[in-house]
């Protein structure tokens, strides 16, 4: 059986690569304030619609109803966990942003166009915050 310990290794390998990615669109989603389209929050309240009927409908006898009324909220809660999450770890908050902030400022260095996160509201300040850490053409550092 060499398939087993092969195909337990490629598992491995794409379950670190996954975790990588991961915690790349993490970052990004941290990096762009934790920003998500609209449509993102329907679709989560859709789901919490959804799982608190399935809640509500759960038999009296069921485990959770044994355990009060925070363990049923928190049942509820997993649904809509679950969108955002798979949102964002698989890249959807990125294309978004990408399709939705796409303003194009010159690197300081090399001069080429980098993207750059909206400024915030209120702010007076001209300085520009850049989506990515560094630019991709030249690497040099963005602030």
């Amino acid at each position: 059986m060499v398939w087993k310990g092969e195909v337990s290794a490629f598992r491995l390998l794409e379950g670190v690569l996954l975790a990588l990615a991961a915690l790349g669109f993490v970052k990004f989603w941290a990096r762009t304030r934790f920003w998500l389209p609209r449509y993102v929050h329907v679709l989560a309240g859709f789901a919490l619609a959804v799982s608190m009927w399935g809640v509500s409908a759960a038999p009296v006898d069921a485990p959770m109803n044994k355990h009060g009324p925070i363990v049923r909220l928190l049942f509820a809660l997993v649904v809509p966990a679950m969108v955002y999450f798979f949102f964002v770890l698989h890249g959807g908050q990125r294309a978004a942003f990408d399709r939705s902030f796409s303003r194009l400022v010159p690197c300081p260095s090399c001069q080429n166009s980098v993207k750059s996160l909206p400024p915030e509201a209120g702010c007076t300040t001209t300085t520009t915050h850049f989506a990515e850490p560094e630019c991709p053409h030249c690497g040099h550092e963005l602030s």
